[in-house]
């Protein structure tokens, strides 16, 4: 007589932070939410839909308008931080012309950076439907996503 012992799985729950930063979904955390990386060559789209949990992100024509005003406020703090950054190196220079260097670059620098985390903190924090679920995440990972 053999005895079958039904084995219940326990997959450790990723943290909220490092699932924000390698853009995963904010329901499941396991599929990831733009098809390349942040520093590919490829031009990086957002995804429709998860693939892992199917989970739609942007839940309502142009809901990703909202994404706007986060970078906004992602590119004011670079901006004063690097100008800061810039009067200090540099002595407190008066001359216009090194801050206005130093902004124009930080902006186009970290254009790709900003466009990719301000729909990420939208969803992750700023969108209360898409908080993570366990169940989800468990029923993906048993899948063998």
């Amino acid at each position: 007589m053999e005895v079958k012992l039904k084995m219940d799985k326990q997959y450790s729950t990723p943290s909220e932070i490092k699932s924000a930063i390698e853009a995963r979904c904010p329901r499941c955390r396991t599929g990831l939410m733009f098809n390349s990386t942040l520093l590919s060559l490829k031009k990086s789209r957002m995804v429709e839909k998860c693939p892992a949990c199917d989970l739609k992100f942007e839940k309502e024509p142009g809901y990703f308008y909202v994404a706007m005003y986060v970078s906004y406020v992602l590119v004011v703090a670079e901006l004063v931080a690097a100008c800061v950054a810039t009067a200090v190196l540099s002595g407190g220079v008066e001359s216009p012309w090194p801050y206005i260097v130093v902004a124009i670059a930080i902006t186009f620098l970290l254009a790709p950076f900003n466009t990719r985390y301000s729909r990420v903190i939208l969803l992750y924090w700023l969108t209360p439907q898409f908080k993570f679920n366990r169940k989800i995440f468990e029923k993906v990972k048993s899948e063998g996503y």
